[in-house]
């Protein structure tokens, strides 16, 4: 018969259950708006500084990757889901295929095979795909960027210069997203 005593744990301050969700909420917020906005800003940049645009999309690629990825992690962490390992293998393969698509499609623009604004679309579309893949990994969040990202792709393809339709579709969307999220806070609460 074990009769050692156990020595007592230390008092360390630990998150309650309620707070950890509302925090892991307002970061998915915070960030969905931030996603939104760098999208809609490549938007822009693809449809007036054609120039600009393979390295706006290059390093915005770079930047999701290293956000969502990280964002998973600490969310996962928090929320006690899914091991780090697997996830950061996911969003390599995810991301890294991303960049290589879009390597690929500004060969092609290159290599006079399209056209600059069948480029804008590819690389957007592009964008929609792995952005709305990496909802599967991250966050449900991110299936409705891609959605409001196949959103924009459809508009700026059929109405490229009524760009303000898009603006006001992303600031609905994120109206709703966030009225959503302080509902969800709100009735968590009240539980």
């Amino acid at each position: 018969m074990d009769t050692a005593v156990s020595e007592p744990r230390a008092n360390l301050p630990v998150a309650e259950p309620g707070a950890t969700f509302k925090q892991v909420l307002k970061v998915d917020a915070v960030l969905f708006i931030g996603i939104i906005f760098l999208a809609l800003l490549g938007v822009g940049i693809t449809n007036y500084r054609v120039d600009n645009a393979y390295s706006y999309w290059s390093y915005m690629l770079v930047f999701l990757a290293l956000m969502t990825t990280a964002w998973g992690s600490w969310r996962s962490k928090k929320l006690g889901l899914l091991k780090g390992g697997k996830l950061l293998y996911q969003q390599a393969i995810l991301w890294g295929a991303a960049l290589v698509a879009v390597a690929v499609i500004y060969r092609l623009l290159e290599a006079g095979r399209i056209n600059v604004d069948t480029t804008g679309l590819l690389v957007l579309l592009m964008l929609t795909f792995a952005t709305f893949v990496d909802g599967m990994l991250v966050s449900w969040k991110l299936y409705v960027v891609g959605a409001l990202l196949l959103l924009t792709l459809l508009m700026a393809a059929y109405v490229g210069q009524f760009l303000w339709i898009i603006l006001l579709a992303a600031v609905v969307l994120i109206a709703l997203v966030l009225l959503f999220v302080v509902w969800k806070i709100r009735s968590y609460s009240n539980d």
